[in-house]
């Protein structure tokens, strides 16, 4: 199953999901000094997959992949409980087919491993570039630095969500059956962002 690069012609806000997996590094160097990073390939094209299937029930664009996560853009009009739904059910697919496609299969696997995310939403503009669309917008930076500071402040980070009070009152507040925690994160190089308030949501249950 091909994931479909909808590009949305976003000419106004778009809701940007940035997601990560833990570990990753030290999972693909062990990989590669056992000869077998393939294995890490190959569950990266399963991740596609599941993406690519999961754009029958929700909308989004499969902006850009980062190596070990993706950065999808959502429509403004997303239903915010969806989306979270989709969330969650991305990390319990992550959480199962991760430990028998590749955990097991290392000598020494990572005490942390999961998804971690940060969400924001703001005006992107397009433009091209090598011939290929790319956007550029303060969104896209927060929703990046969002899920780099989930892991801030101590506690395991795996399965959370930071999201901007902005984003929360807007699309998630309705949602229930979710931890939900005020916080302060500071993000860097971000105006204003020493004391960036923003909530973070426990994605799967302890």
């Amino acid at each position: 199953m091909v994931m479909k690069y909808v590009r949305l012609h976003l000419a106004g806000d778009a809701i940007v999901v940035a997601f990560d997996m833990c570990s990753s590094s030290d999972i693909i160097e062990e990989l590669t000094l056992k000869g077998d990073v393939s294995r890490f390939q190959k569950f990266l094209t399963k991740l596609k997959h599941y993406l690519a299937a999961a754009q029958k029930t929700i909308l989004f664009d499969p902006y850009k992949f980062t190596g070990d996560g993706w950065i999808l853009l959502f429509p403004p009009k997303t239903n915010g409980p969806a989306l979270l739904t989709f969330l969650r059910d991305l990390c319990s697919f992550f959480k199962e087919e991760f430990r028998n496609d590749v955990l097991r299969y290392l000598d020494t696997p990572p005490s942390l491993t999961g998804l971690t995310f940060g969400v924001e939403k703001g005006p992107l503009a397009p433009m091209t570039m090598y011939g290929g669309k790319e956007y550029v917008g303060r969104a896209l930076n927060i929703a990046c630095r969002l899920q780099n500071a989930v892991k801030d402040k101590g506690g395991s980070p795996a399965y959370k969500v930071l999201v901007s009070n902005g984003v929360f009152n807007d699309y998630f507040s309705p949602a229930v059956g979710y931890k939900v925690f005020r916080v302060t994160r500071t993000l860097r190089n971000i105006r204003g962002g020493a004391q960036f308030q923003c909530r973070k949501i426990n994605l799967l249950a302890a």
